[in-house]
């Protein structure tokens, strides 16, 4: 469709195609909104693709982002039907390494009365039948939560911007990049580098980088940074399969839901050696649908947008934290890469209304892909037109 073609009064405009971005015109769309979406690229190439697909309400509190995430596990079912893309249904497993791991996992298992987000306590060797991969040796146990869901992001998210383009009532602008949006009046007056002008009701900005160069004056106010993450794919030459998603203990020091476990039951669990947070490491097993293990990932925060150079010494750290965990598994890496987002430093996102019609939300952090979906329902929800 060439832009001559597209409509140029819309309710709902939507810039940034990623995970924050697309669902906002999803449920903008839904709503019965005239709505058009835009992206820089022609389709999400950043952290919305570069990721393990992980949904997973087991990392959340309870209350709002737990909900949120709840949501989100519920569209996308929906969406994995209308798409036919599959979703992983196996859950994830939170190890163990020490007995007072275990005995925090086992507490936390019995005052876990979510019904939307049940949890199990698996002993040593109830741990190893449901993942055979597993090293007997390191794990002490772990706490099982089989509603958590997992997908393919670039599978998915190629999937669902071709839908939103062809299918549909949402228009998809790719290739483009916005370089003005004004507030006149009741309206706001959006701007492309190809001179084309647009104007909405509502105006979402979804992204860091749009923001950055949109309203550098705001961006510079906020409480952002960025945080850049690195992952491997490994070889998978015996066709070993994994019988969840497998977060390692360094997860029960890092989370929120575990955090907050920890406080309720007044204990304090040990940090992992010092290198392992100077990196932010968490160590996350899953399994792409080619049955290739995809390992990972790093944490590092800058104020400056980070390089896409991958350090030696962070992959090494990685990959000889998961050795311990796991046995007879090729560690031959096969690809690296990075995946870069923002994240608001204190409250964890960033929202932000400019007048009433602009609205800039980003910095979701590492929980775009568990909690972004239910986000943009609920904003989109508020909109009254």
């Amino acid at each position: 469709m060439s832009a001559q073609s597209y409509q140029r009064n819309y309710d709902v405009i939507v810039i940034g195609g990623g995970v924050l971005g697309a669902f906002h015109a999803y449920h903008s769309m839904r709503r019965g909104f005239k709505t058009l979406l835009i992206e820089r690229d022609r389709s999400p190439r950043q952290a919305s693709v570069r990721n393990f697909g992980l949904i997973i309400p087991s990392a959340m509190p309870a209350g709002i982002w737990r909900d949120r995430a709840f949501a989100s596990r519920e569209i996308y079912s929906e969406l994995s039907e209308t798409l036919r893309i599959p979703l992983r249904h196996s859950g994830t497993q939170y190890l163990a390494h020490t007995e007072e791991e275990a005995r925090f996992l086992q507490h936390m298992s019995q005052t876990q009365n979510d019904d939307h987000c049940p949890a199990e306590f698996l002993n040593s060797k109830q741990t190893i039948n449901l993942n055979s991969c597993l090293n007997p040796e390191f794990c002490k146990g772990s706490l099982y939560f089989p509603r958590d869901l997992q997908l393919d992001p670039r599978a998915f998210f190629r999937a669902f911007i071709n839908w939103i383009a062809n299918t549909s009532d949402c228009d998809y602008l790719p290739n483009t990049t916005v370089v003005s949006v004004e507030q006149d009046n009741d309206q706001v007056q959006i701007k492309t580098a190809d001179g084309n002008l647009f104007q909405a009701r509502h105006t979402f900005v979804c992204s860091g980088a749009d923001l950055q160069t949109l309203f550098p004056e705001i961006y510079t106010k906020s409480n952002l940074h960025y945080c850049k993450l690195q992952m491997l794919k490994l070889s998978n030459p015996e066709n070993r399969k994994l019988g969840t998603s497998i977060a390692s203990p360094i997860a029960l020091t890092r989370y929120p839901a575990f955090l907050h476990a920890q406080r309720s039951q007044n204990i304090s669990l040990p940090l992992p050696d010092q290198k392992i947070q100077d990196h932010g490491i968490q160590i996350w097993m899953t399994q792409n649908t080619n049955h290739e293990f995809i390992l990972g990932d790093s944490h590092s925060y800058s104020d400056e947008p980070p390089t896409e150079f991958l350090p030696a010494e962070i992959e090494t750290q990685i990959i000889n934290y998961a050795r311990n965990m796991f046995v007879h598994l090729d560690f031959q890496v096969i690809d690296r890469w990075c995946g870069i987002y923002t994240e608001e430093k204190s409250a964890g996102l960033f929202q932000h209304s400019r007048g009433d019609h602009i609205h800039l939300i980003t910095g979701i952090g590492g929980k775009g892909m568990t909690t972004g979906p239910g986000l943009a329902k609920e904003n989109i929800g508020q909109l009254s037109l």
